[in-house]
């Protein structure tokens, strides 16, 4: 697992990632609040009204934590990379980068319900000053991915999606966001919600996965949806986030 980095410019550190961070957990003295907006806005106008958001509280641009995103549809890996090039040039020219590293956590799912014309902003996550905060964290979507594994291992359970091979991705995706929870110095006994996206029914999941690490007692948020890269079928995040609102 990467060591955590820490970007002072927003008062949080984060576990390194690609187009985006593993999780972010904010620094002594800072909390986490998440903002959600009644409805997605498509990404260039969610963009300004997170900025507008940010503006008024008096926090600058890199307090931004995270980022929650909708997309029409799967993309290719080809189509993701591309997707990413163009977030990652809005991120980068607001200064939120610690070198090469893109300090910023995101999920992003593809509903089958509703579906977006574009991609679109769901909600994002930031930094406050809080004397008495410490510890809230956000984990990225995490899917049934092993990173570094071969190409034909890649995928846990494969295609496979009866309820074995779910209980599988399932299984394999929790105990990877254990172990993010884990590296960022998180208390994972502090969790106050967990959101899942996949198109599979997870009530069956409940009992065998999501129960026995204590995930049920403050809730599942399961959006029926498919992750963003086509061939994938289970997806979750997790966080500590004590303050949320939603922005009309």
């Amino acid at each position: 697992m990467t060591d955590r980095l820490h970007f002072a410019p927003g008062g949080y550190a984060c576990l390194p990632g690609g187009a985006f961070s593993q999780g972010v957990i904010a620094l002594p003295g800072y909390a986490l609040h998440r903002a959600r907006f009644t409805r997605p806005l498509p990404l260039a106008q969610g963009f300004s009204a997170l900025e507008a958001h940010l503006t008024r509280l008096g926090r600058p641009i890199t307090a931004l934590a995270g980022c929650e995103l909708r997309c029409p549809a799967p993309m290719a890996w080809a189509e993701f990379a591309s997707f990413n090039e163009g977030y990652l040039r809005r991120l980068q020219a607001w200064g939120l980068h610690a070198g090469p590293v893109n300090p910023v956590a995101r999920s992003n799912l593809a509903p089958i319900l509703e579906v977006p014309a574009e991609a679109m902003l769901f909600a994002f996550t930031y930094t406050v000053p809080d004397g008495g905060g410490r510890g809230d964290f956000l984990i990225s979507g995490l899917p049934e991915i092993r990173e570094g594994a071969p190409e034909a291992e890649r995928v846990v359970g494969g295609h496979d999606v009866s309820l074995r091979g779910l209980e599988r991705k399932a299984r394999y995706v929790v105990e990877a966001l254990q172990a993010r929870v884990q590296a960022l110095g998180g208390d994972w006994a502090g969790i106050t919600g967990t959101q899942v996206y996949t198109v599979h029914d997870i009530r069956p999941l409940l009992e065998s996965v999501f129960a026995p690490v204590g995930l049920t007692t403050p809730g599942i948020t399961w959006y029926p949806a498919w992750p963003p890269v086509l061939g994938l079928e289970f997806e979750a995040d997790v966080r500590r986030v004590r303050t949320e609102l939603v922005l009309g």
